[in-house]
C-alpha cells in the first residue's frame, strides 16, 4: 500500500492531501508487523511530523505483509521511523473508557458473547473477556469511574455511549438504555445517551428512545454489497431503504442521527449510490471506518482495488464531495479508523485528537 516514506510523500503531493492522513489510512488498512503477543493492541501515537498531537489508535498486529512495523517504542514504515509509540494495551473488552478528554464516556455494558459477530469484528480474536454490568451495579460503577478520574460526579460529561452489538431484540436494548439513563441521573449526568446499533428501528422504539432524554442513534449500516456474507443475520436482512426509514423516524423525533460504514468492503459506485440516500436523514457526521483485516482470511472481503492507497484516497475524495456541502465534519476522537484526521476537503480539522 505504501512502499516507503518517499512513496508516502509522493502520494500525498499527487493527491494534495497532508501526508499524515495518507499514512494513517494506510496504517489502518494494512495493520502492522510486530513481535507483541496480541492480535490487536491499542496505543498512543505521536507522528514525527506532528509530535505535539497525540493520536489514539487500535490496530491489527501480526500482519507479516504490512509495510509498517511496530514495537513498544516506535512505528516504522519499511524500516524508517515515522512515529513514537506509548501506552500500549491489549485491546480487550473494558467496561468503560473516555474519549475527548473526559467529556464522552463509552460503555461496553452488556455481555458481548451473545453477539454472533460480523466478519470485520475483532471480538472473535479476543480472549474470553466478556464484561457485563448488572442494572443494580450501573450507578455504582459510574460513581467509581468518576472518582477514579478525579471527578465529584458526571455532571460535566456530555455523552454516554452504549457501544455493544449484542442485543437480540429492540425491547432488550431499550430496557438496558433505560437502566443506563437512570444510572446517569443518579450521578448527575444530563448529557446525551448515545447508542450504536441496528436493533432500534420501530416507531414505538423511537418514541421510547426519545423519551429517555437527549438521545443519539448511530445506525450500524457497515456495508451494502455482500451483506449476507459479511454481516450477522440480524444486520444482513436490514436493507438500505429500511435504514434510511429508521434514521428518518429518529430524526423526526429530535434524535441525533448518523451511521457507521466500513470503507473498503463495497465498490465505490455501489457505496455512493446508497450513501447519497442517507445524507438527508443524518444530523451529525457519519462514522466511516477504514476496513481492518486482522488476518489473511479477512483480506478476501476487501472489494477489488481496496488493497491500494489510491483506492482509499479516491473513496475519501468522493465522500468529501458528498458530505462537504452539509457542513458536518469528522473528528478523530470519535473514530480512530477514520479516513480523516487533520484535514477534510482541504480544510484543517480542529478539536481533540484522543
Amino acid at each position: 500500500m505504501l512502499e516507503s516514506v518517499r512513496h508516502l510523500q509522493q502520494v500525498a503531493r499527487g493527491w494534495n492531501i497532508n501526508p499524515e492522513d495518507v499514512l494513517l489510512i494506510a496504517l489502518n488498512a494494512s495493520g502492522a508487523r510486530s513481535t507483541l503477543p496480541k492480535p490487536r493492541m491499542r496505543f498512543q501515537l505521536r507522528l514525527d511530523s506532528r509530535p505535539d498531537t497525540p493520536l489514539f489508535l487500535i490496530l491489527s498486529l501480526g500482519r507479516q505483509d504490512s509495510p509498517f512495523e511496530l514495537d513498544e517504542r516506535e512505528l516504522r514504515l519499511n524500516g524508517e521511523r515515522v512515529g513514537e509509540i506509548d501506552g500500549i494495551e491489549d485491546d480487550d473488552a473494558v467496561l468503560g473508557y473516555w474519549r475527548n478528554g473526559t467529556s464522552v464516556l463509552t460503555l461496553n455494558s452488556n455481555a458481548r458473547s451473545q453477539c454472533t459477530g460480523c466478519v470485520f469484528c475483532p471480538n472473535t480474536l479476543e480472549d474470553a473477556s466478556d464484561p457485563q454490568i448488572k442494572a443494580l451495579d450501573l450507578p455504582g460503577y459510574l460513581a467509581a469511574l468518576a472518582d477514579s478520574s478525579g471527578m465529584q460526579n458526571l455532571s460535566a460529561v456530555q455523552t454516554v455511549t452504549v457501544c455493544t452489538g449484542c442485543f437480540l431484540h429492540e425491547h432488550l436494548a431499550l430496557d438496558h438504555l433505560a437502566e443506563v439513563r437512570a444510572a446517569m441521573s443518579a450521578n448527575d449526568c444530563t448529557g446525551t445517551l448515545h447508542f450504536l446499533s441496528s436493533v432500534l428501528t420501530s416507531e414505538e422504539g423511537m418514541d421510547a428512545a426519545a423519551g429517555l432524554g437527549p438521545f443519539h442513534l448511530t445506525l450500524t449500516a457497515e456495508c451494502f454489497t455482500e451483506r449476507r456474507q459479511i454481516l450477522k443475520e440480524s444486520k444482513a436482512k436490514f436493507t438500505p431503504a429500511e435504514m434510511t426509514t429508521t434514521l428518518g423516524r429518529a430524526q423526526q423525533r429530535g434524535i441525533t442521527t448518523d451511521f457507521t460504514y466500513i470503507v473498503g468492503l463495497d465498490p465505490i459506485e455501489d457505496a455512493l449510490k446508497h450513501l447519497t440516500e442517507f445524507v438527508p436523514v443524518i444530523t451529525t457526521f457519519p462514522r466511516f471506518q477504514t476496513y481492518q483485516a486482522h488476518n489473511a482470511f479477512m483480506d478476501i472481503y476487501r472489494t477489488p482495488g481496496a488493497e491500494t492507497i489510491e483506492w482509499h484516497l479516491a473513496m475519501r475524495r468522493r465522500l468529501e464531495e458528498l458530505l462537504a456541502p452539509t457542513g458536518l465534519r469528522p473528528q478523530w476522537w470519535q473514530n480512530y479508523r477514520s479516513p480523516w484526521c487533520f484535514t477534510f476537503a482541504g480544510e484543517e480539522l480542529a478539536g481533540a485528537k484522543i
